[in-house]
This record gives structure tokens, C-alpha cells and sequence, in this order.
């Protein structure tokens, strides 16, 4: 099923003008560079913000008792 719809577009973007392909991989390529740019850029992993072992350790244990912790106040 799935290979039939990818069949589909592919050989809609073959029999299209040769504008109109231009035209869609320019789109492709615009928003491939800001989606990259918005990641690397304004969404940084948490691993980057912190060095060693142990300390990411510590960080990802009191995120996730963090999260826990604030749905269980909100339930009671």
C-alpha cells in the first residue's frame, strides 16, 4: 500500500513540468536547511548542555521524577 502511494507522487513529480519540479525541489531544499537550522540552532540536546557521565545521569533522573512528581500533583 505504501509503495503504491510512493509510486504514486513519483511518477506525478516524473510527468510534471520541468518549472514545476524545479519549483518543488527548491521547496524540498528550503525546508530541509530550517528545519536543520531550527535544531541545531534552538533545540540543543540535553547531552550538549552537560559534560560527564554522572552529571547527565543526575540530569535525565531529576527530569523524569521532575515529570512525574507535577502529574501526580495535578491528579490529587
Amino acid at each position: 500500500m505504501i509503495k503504491r502511494i510512493l509510486f504514486f507522487y513519483i511518477d506525478g513529480f516524473k510527468n510534471m513540468s520541468s518549472i514545476g519540479q524545479r519549483l518543488w525541489l527548491i521547496i524540498i531544499i528550503k525546508l530541509v536547511v530550517i528545519f536543520v537550522v531550527l535544531k541545531v540552532f534552538f533545540f540543543p540536546t540535553v547531552s550538549s548542555k552537560v559534560k560527564g557521565e554522572e552529571a547527565q545521569k543526575a540530569l535525565y533522573i531529576n527530569q523524569l521524577t521532575k515529570i512525574t512528581s507535577d502529574k501526580q500533583k495535578k491528579e490529587e
